[in-house]
Parts: structure tokens; C-alpha cells; sequence
């Protein structure tokens, strides 16, 4: 029987945990794919494979060599090779034939030796130093992805990807490399924080648990998602790797812990050492003292022993006339959730800049704050009154907020503005002419969507707003929260699933069809038995092709072509 079918019948009767598993680790999308055949073929295809090599821990390479010479392994190790789909099942544990195949391309299979510690090892406080700046960094990072893509329309490139100009913008309000974003981002998507819906990214409903939560906690998500990057199987080699060598780098940790990850530059586990340093599990791979306590999944205490080294939450703010605001400290989550409704950041770091402006003020009004709030909240935070031109935009702004509507239809959307003079420039602002602008009775429409319209507006400087059809204000939050990727990979196999039944479902022979259709489809040959008037007969048979309900394929012993009716077939195997 070929791994094809082996592997599309171990996916079908596989738990969507599983599933979800190997999906993300091979940088599958599930939309892709009519059903678990389509799937397994993906798994198969040469880059997933060397994806999922990499992925083999040092006891995971030991079991299926054993597996491989017919010896016994234990159920645990079974169930975990099964779950990872390097096995048919537990029941039946044979090693698939690629697998075989690609474990004799490594030949780096030796564990880590134990060597003395050594004496020029940095001190071991300095390093939490920096670990717990690592992870002020990241937390922070993240909470400025979020409110971007709030903010921004960021679409999806390639599979799952950001676009380069996104990549560069944000990289530049961070203050940080183009790989430090992919990285925080891959975090981010791996967390559930955000997801893609429709082609753009968008924070999910969990972000909202993020923006209010403290900074252990938001450091406690970054931490839970590193781990499941790294897998269960492997944090505990990792951990025993670090038990046996104290001394060594992070990085060289990992690579002894999966053996093959050198094949597989793309992979994630190539990616893991990188990570820790970005969220304050390790410095330049030394180790943070909390690294062993994440490991073994004791993230309270590990997140107990970090929080010390985060700076301490201030309540104050410092407000410029040049309408800049400057904290002197990170602001408490709770303040600062209600600071970034309506205020920019311009540089984040320990002392984080903001801005305010008529369009982040319009955010605020958008998000239903009052002129009001916005004035007690920062005089608040200051301690004392508002510079003029500070007080004189936040008054300007709420004066004009709601000049400009815009609403869905179902041609694209419609633009009201109550300001006729405002309405007249926006037709002949050269810079929207790829907005395709036109004037009607109503209002001024837009072959675009309501929401790609606001960006656009906004971006340009213009204080649009979107409402709903009983002219309503839309909050950009509100329409930006998306399923995370768990509800999205779930409703994906439930389509996958159904389909599958489906099909199976649409002729009795179809199990039988399908299997000589894949056999075609992979050019491999069928054992074939029939029932030809009560006496049974075995062929080894090369398909040609199938029509009528009559498969005509090439007998191999015989050397001629024979044509078999399938509804007489009682049994078939590929390969």
C-alpha cells in the first residue's frame, strides 16, 4: 500500500489537535485542499517533508529506527510518532516508506557530550537583566501589532504572510530589524492573537484579552506559544540536553535535540533559539535562570521569577504643546489601554513617545469616547491643565468629527459628507483618483469596499468615518476582530470532513474508484483480487484508466492489458 493512502487514511481518522499540529508545522493552508488525499499529497510533496524531518527529536529518531528493525517501542513513543504522522498508527506501527528514506540523510544523530562549565560564562544576573528587557520588547511589540492592525489595512501575501512595505513600516516604528517583525508576528498569529480573514490580517477576539492583561500574563501567552513551537516532545529533550550541558548556548541545545533541523533551513525549530532571545528566554542563547522552569511547562513560577526584571508600570504622563505626550515609564496596562484610543506612538520603548493628532482623536470619538473623557483622562495623567493648542485640536476635532460618513452598499459604498466645500475637494484631490470617485444624487460612490474606502481616506489625511445603514458610528475595532486561527483551522476540517463523508457517500463502489483513481493519479500498482462467478483471482496490475465502471490497466505478470469491472473487485491495495 503506498504512504499516499496510508497517510490520507491516518489524517481522516486523526483528532483535530493533530491535525492543527501538522498543518501549522508545514505551512499548510486547509482552503487549498478538497479533501484528506489532496492533503496527504501536500504532506508528502519534498519541502513538507524535510519540515516535518526536522521536527524529530533524538528519542523520536531512536523509536522509529527500532520500529524500522521490528523492535519493540513503547506505547507513549508510539502514540507520540502516530500524532506526529511519521507511523500508520499505533495499532499498526509501521514506519512510512519517505521516512525510512530521509533518516538516512542525516548524519548528525549523537547527543550533546558533557563538558566542564565554562569559567568566562557572563553572569547569570545580567543576563536575566537583559532577558527581562527582551521580554518589555516583545510584549510591547506585539500590543503595537495589534493596535496597527487596527488602524491599517495589512493584507495577506503568499501563505500566511505580510507584505514587504508592511514589513518595513512597521520595522521602522518598532525601531527594529525586518526579522525581529516576522518573528514577533509568527509569534502573534501562533498565539491566536491575530489571523487572517479574507486575505487581511486582523487582530482576533483573544487581542482583546491581551490589551488589558498585565505584563506577565501578556508574557505568559508569548511563552505558551514558543512552547508550542517547540513541541512537548521537544522542550523535554531540550530540557535534558540542558541538564547534561549547563554551559552550552541555547542554539546548539536545539540542534542536538533535533538531529535533522540542519536539512530543513526553513523549519521552525531553526527559528526557536531566535525567538527565546526575542522574548526573554535567553541573551545572545545564554540562558535565562527562568528558561528551565518554561521547559518543563512551569510557566507561573517561570513568569514569577521574570517579573522583577520588567520595569516598573507608572501612572504619569508628560503633555508638550508640539501636542507630543511622553511617559517616563511604561504606562499601566489599563491606562494605556484607554491613552491608545486616541493617541499615537511614535517611539515605544522604556520611555514611549505619542502624538496626538485630528486623526487619532477622530479614533477616539470613533471608539466612543467623548470630548470630555478625553480632556479629564489626560489632565488626569498630566496633573494639571492642558497646553492651548493641545485643548484648542481636541475641540476642533470633535467640532468636525462626523462631516464626512461613509456607509456600504451594494456596488461598493458611499461617501456623505455635510460639508460641501470638503465633498468638492475630496473629487478633485489628484491623490484619490485610484479610489474611483463619482458624484451621484446621494452622495459621492466608490467601487470600494466601505473599509478599504476608510483606510485610504484616513491615510490621506481625511477624518471619514464609517456608520452602519441606520447611521450608526462603526468603531474600527469592532470590525476588525476576526475568529482566531483555531476557530478557522476548526471550521476548515468540519468542510474537510463533510466533504470527505460526502464522497464516500456517493456510490458504493467509491471507496473502491478512489483507490484505483489515487493509484492513476500516483502512477503505482494495484494488487487486485476479483470474483469472477465464485472463484477468486489475484492480479498485480499498472492502471491506464477507468470509465464506465470498468478499470483497464496492464497486467504486469502476464504482460497484457486486461479491463475488470470494478463491482467485481473484492479487494484492492496499492503498491
Amino acid at each position: 500500500m503506498s504512504d499516499l493512502f496510508r497517510l490520507a487514511t491516518a489524517l481522516r481518522s486523526a483528532p483535530d489537535a493533530s491535525l492543527g499540529l501538522v498543518v501549522h508545522e508545514r505551512s499548510l493552508a486547509l482552503s487549498d485542499y478538497k479533501d484528506f488525499f489532496d492533503l496527504a499529497n501536500a504532506i508528502l510533496a519534498p519541502k513538507s517533508q524535510a519540515l516535518t524531518v526536522a521536527a524529530i527529536t533524538n528519542p523520536m529518531l531512536t523509536s522509529l529506527r527500532a520500529l524500522a528493525s521490528s523492535e519493540k517501542v513503547s506505547k507513549e513513543q508510539l502514540q507520540l510518532l502516530s500524532s506526529e504522522f511519521l507511523i500508520w498508527s499505533v495499532e499498526e506501527p509501521g514506519v512510512y516508506d519517505w521516512v525510512k528514506d530521509r533518516l538516512t540523510e542525516s548524519p548528525r544523530t549523537s547527543s550533546l557530550s558533557v563538558v566542564g562549565e565554562d569559567a568566562n560564562l557572563p553572569d547569570q544576573n545580567a543576563i536575566d537583566l537583559d532577558c527581562g528587557i527582551h521580554a518589555f520588547e516583545a510584549i510591547q511589540a506585539v500590543t503595537e501589532l495589534i493596535f496597527d492592525l487596527d488602524q491599517h489595512l495589512v493584507r495577506e501575501v503568499a501563505k500566511g504572510s505580510l507584505g514587504l512595505p508592511d514589513i518595513k513600516r512597521t520595522s521602522a516604528h518598532l525601531g527594529k530589524s525586518k526579522d525581529y517583525v516576522k518573528t514577533i508576528f509568527e509569534l502573534a498569529k501562533v498565539a491566536g492573537l491575530i489571523s487572517s480573514n479574507e486575505k487581511r490580517f486582523q487582530p482576533t477576539a483573544l487581542a482583546d484579552s491581551w490589551i488589558t492583561a498585565t505584563p506577565k500574563a501578556r508574557w505568559l501567552i508569548l511563552c505558551e506559544a514558543w512552547l508550542s513551537l517547540l513541541g512537548p516532545s521537544g522542550a523535554k529533550e531540550v530540557l535534558l540536553q540542558l541538564n547534561q550541558n549547563k554551559s552550552s548556548s541555547l542554539k546548539k541545545l536545539i540542534q542536538s535535540a533535533f538531529p535533522f533541523a540542519s536539512l530543513a533551513p526553513a523549519s521552525r525549530i531553526n527559528r526557536l533559539a531566535e525567538m527565546a532571545d526575542q522574548i526573554g528566554l535567553s541573551s545572545a542563547s545564554f540562558r535565562a535562570s527562568w528558561l528551565p522552569e518554561v521547559l518543563a511547562n512551569k510557566l507561573a513560577a517561570a513568569a514569577k521569577s521574570l517579573e522583577s526584571r520588567l520595569p516598573a508600570q507608572q501612572d504619569r504622563i508628560i503633555i508638550q504643546a508640539d501636542l507630543s505626550i511622553i511617559t517616563p515609564g511604561p504606562l499601566v496596562s489599563s491606562l494605556e489601554v484607554q491613552l491608545r484610543k486616541f493617541a499615537d506612538t511614535e517611539s515605544i520603548g522604556l520611555a514611549t513617545s505619542y502624538r496626538i493628532s485630528p486623526l487619532s482623536i477622530s479614533c477616539g470619538l470613533e471608539e466612543g469616547m467623548t470630548e470630555q473623557q478625553i480632556r479629564l483622562l489626560l489632565q488626569k495623567l498630566n496633573g494639571t491643565g492642558l497646553p492651548q493648542p493641545v485643548d484648542y485640536l481636541i475641540r476642533e476635532t470633535a467640532e468636525r468629527f462626523g462631516r464626512l460618513k461613509i456607509q456600504a452598499t451594494t456596488k461598493g459604498s458611499l461617501l456623505i459628507s455635510s460639508d460641501e466645500l470638503l465633498a468638492k475637494q475630496i473629487t478633485m484631490d489628484s491623490k484619490l483618483k485610484s479610489l474611483m470617485l463619482g458624484n451621484s444624487s446621494s452622495g459621492i460612490t466608490s467601487p470600494l469596499d466601505a473599509q478599504a474606502l476608510y483606510h485610504a481616506l484616513r491615510e490621506s489625511g481625511y477624518l471619514a468615518i464609517l456608520v452602519d445603514d441606520d447611521g450608526k458610528v462603526i468603531a474600527p475595532s469592532s470590525i476588525h476582530k476576526s475568529p482566531n486561527e483555531s476557530a478557522v483551522f476548526l471550521e476548515q476540517i468540519e468542510r474537510l470532513r463533510a466533504q470527505d463523508v460526502e464522497m464516500a457517500d456517493a456510490a458504493p463502489a467509491s471507496d473502491m474508484e478512489r483507490k484505483i483513481l489515487l493509484a492513476l493519479k500516483t502512477k503505482s500498482l494495484l494488487q487486485v483480487q476479483i470474483n469472477a462467478n465464485g472463484k477468486f483471482m489475484d492480479f498485480l496490475l499498472e492502471p491506464i484508466g477507468m470509465a464506465n465502471g470498468r478499470l483497464r490497466a496492464r497486467d504486469r505478470k502476464a504482460d497484457i492489458e486486461r479491463t475488470l469491472p470494478v463491482s467485481a473487485i473484492t479487494s484492492i491495495l496499492i503498491g
